[in-house]
């Protein structure tokens, strides 16, 4: 077996995750201090405490007592079935690289030998990942669909039609 072959992409993506994580972390830490920054402006704005606490009654207020207690991710349902699908894409389109090699390496170095397995095994991993994400992500979407979750529905409203 040719563990070259493994080697210079395992390398590839160690290197990819490391510049990912390192951007993603840098980019939280920036959102965080310029909410920090804009919270700290809006607060030395209030001049007394009944200011302060009129300003907390209202939506705004408490929307913005939420903001500073939680830091919060995105849950919209679209976003995760949306990264589900780019995923699965990404994945079948990496498998059928790696199948393509394969098949490459042995039309064109047949005398050699079959050594190239190890491209069909990661192909087939890919391939099934990359499946996988795609179900997943047609099931959530009907999922959420039926809920009532992607239109602004509510489960009540959808249980009183179903009636």
């Amino acid at each position: 077996m040719h563990s070259e072959l493994i080697i210079a992409p395992a390398a590839f993506t160690l290197a990819g995750f490391i510049v990912w994580t390192l951007v993603a972390g840098w980019q939280r830490h920036y959102r965080l201090k310029v909410t920090n920054s804009f919270n700290t402006k809006l607060l030395d704005r209030i001049g007394s405490i009944k200011d302060l606490n009129e300003f907390l009654q209202t939506e705004s207020g408490a929307q913005f007592m939420d903001n500073l207690t939680v830091e919060r991710q995105t849950t919209r349902p679209q976003e995760g079935i949306l990264r589900a699908i780019q995923i699965g894409i990404v994945l079948v389109t990496l498998s059928l690289g790696f199948l393509g090699l394969r098949w490459y390496f042995a039309a064109r170095y047949a005398a050699v030998g079959d050594d190239f397995e190890i491209l069909t095994v990661v192909g087939a991993i890919a391939l099934s990942l990359g499946v996988g994400f795609l179900i997943s992500a047609a099931a959530s979407y009907r999922l959420a669909r039926t809920l009532g979750v992607l239109d602004g529905r509510e489960r009540g409203t959808l249980n009183a039609r179903a009636r």
